[in-house]
């Protein structure tokens, strides 16, 4: 009985002490996966009668709540561009659907290559996949998205500085 008891203590303490690799990720990929359980709703619900938030449309406070500031200061300049020009300058998609019809897409994080990378597959329907790194900065108010990188075409970072 206590031979027992010291076993199953051993394997709890093996358990516990074991590398941070066989736990659930966290810091970037966690702040990544609150992203996108925050504005799920942009993918499932498809009634135009119903507001649904957007990041990057949404309150400067909503937005640092993810995105680091040099970011904020991109869309910020971006949305003047628009109001300044009355058309669209470089934001006419969803930046984390990589889409401006994010219908029914399912979401899939992974680790990226370092620690401070988030790796995103998207997938549409019916079988379209994209893929999306997000570049995250810790930030001492937590990790914040710093960049977002596509595989089709230029990173969020250099589509907001191309015009403003």
């Amino acid at each position: 009985m206590i031979r027992s008891m010291t076993t199953i203590a051993l394997c709890a303490w093996m358990l516990a002490a074991a590398p941070a690799a066989a736990q659930p990720p966290g810091g970037a990929v966690k702040a990544v996966a609150k992203l996108y359980q925050d504005f799920a709703a942009e993918a499932v619900m498809d009634t135009a009668e119903l507001s649904i938030p957007d990041l990057f449309g949404g309150p400067k406070a909503t937005m640092a709540r993810y995105l680091d500031d040099p970011l904020i200061a991109l869309v910020m300049a971006d949305r003047e561009c628009a109001r300044r020009t009355q058309e669209v300058c470089n934001l006419d998609f969803s930046p984390i659907w990589d889409s401006q019809d994010m219908v029914g897409v399912t979401v899939k994080i992974a680790q990226g290559k370092t620690p401070d990378r988030a790796d995103v597959e998207l997938k549409f329907p019916p079988n379209e996949i994209r893929k999306l790194t997000y570049v995250m900065v810790k930030t001492p108010a937590g990790w914040r998205v710093h960049d977002i990188e596509y595989d089709g075409h230029e990173s969020l970072v250099r589509m907001l500085k191309a015009k403003s």
